[in-house]
């Protein structure tokens, strides 16, 4: 009897370890699918673009330079790319290893009907605990009427609340009562420390060259701190990878010429821009 209960054990011992080696041989290891999302009419990088998987429910999104990344394990998925004012594009592809997938969405115009909306908001939910900062476009920049038609984005700024002017006519700016040096301003992430031009009246920016701005006012990133005051961060446009063209102005004050297009089409791409002021034909009787 003793022998018999022995052997049983050693078979429900052996059986055990075989059930866990089996187990550990066919775990699935987890492969990466990243790219990037691009728009298809002049290849700038698409931020915030959606990358979503219906069946399983998940997804993510691209970061400030459209880059995205996924991680799952080897299959079959539907994958869909959307993005706001553009054309949606749901793919199916089979992950057997770690692969790159580049996307370009199309733009797509869409008439919407009027939509009237009736009613008070009781409480406003927090979506982002991002405080104190604004988004501005070049487009609404470049609406604002401008000292003798020269658009300039400090001035702009200027004009926001909490922001004002260090002096008149200075292209420096005070945030919430701070000093003009309390400000960290990042073009492209490097740190820009004499941002006049034209003896201060106007910035060193170039308005056709510029993709995106955003100000923090107060809740200043971690990991751009080193200033007391304020973060203006300036991001300048990649350059049109499909087709070459160019913007410019005549002013009273300076000439501008912005040039872009594509090295090797859909893959690399060039922009210059410039500006020329008419100062100095004018400081020598000065």
């Amino acid at each position: 009897m003793k022998t018999k209960l022995i052997g049983i054990l050693c078979l429900a011992l052996s059986l055990a370890n075989s059930t866990q080696l089996i187990g550990n041989d066919t775990k699935t290891k987890g492969l990466t699918l990243c790219g990037y999302i691009t728009n298809a009419s002049n290849g700038e990088a698409l931020t915030g673009a959606t990358i979503y998987l219906p069946v399983q429910t998940s997804g993510t999104y691209s970061n400030e330079h459209g880059y995205y990344t996924l991680s799952l394990p080897a299959g079959s998925y539907l994958i869909t790319y959307s993005f706001i004012g553009f054309a949606s594009k749901t793919i199916r592809v089979d992950i057997t290893q770690n692969a790159m997938l580049n996307i370009a969405l199309s733009p797509e115009n869409k008439l919407l009907e009027e939509t009237k909306v009736w009613g008070r908001q009781e409480r406003m939910e927090l979506i982002k605990p991002e405080m104190g900062s604004v988004v501005l476009s070049m487009k609404s920049i470049k609406q604002i009427p401008a000292m003798l038609g020269e658009v300039d984005l400090i001035k702009t700024i200027q004009l926001l609340p909490g922001i004002q002017a260090t002096s008149e006519g200075a292209s420096s700016f005070s945030v919430r009562g701070g000093a003009g040096d309390q400000n960290l301003i990042l073009l492209d992430e490097a740190t820009l420390y004499n941002a006049s031009h034209l003896m201060g009246f106007f910035s060193v920016f170039s308005n056709d060259a510029i993709s995106s701005v955003k100000i923090y006012k107060g809740d200043i990133p971690a990991t751009a701190g080193g200033r007391l005051a304020s973060l203006l961060e300036i991001n300048t446009k990649n350059g049109n990878t499909q087709n070459f063209s160019a913007s410019g102005g005549i002013g009273l004050l300076a000439s501008r010429l912005t040039t872009e297009g594509p090295l090797k089409k859909g893959k690399s791409s060039f922009i210059v821009s410039g500006r020329r002021s008419y100062i100095d034909l004018f400081s020598p009787p000065v």
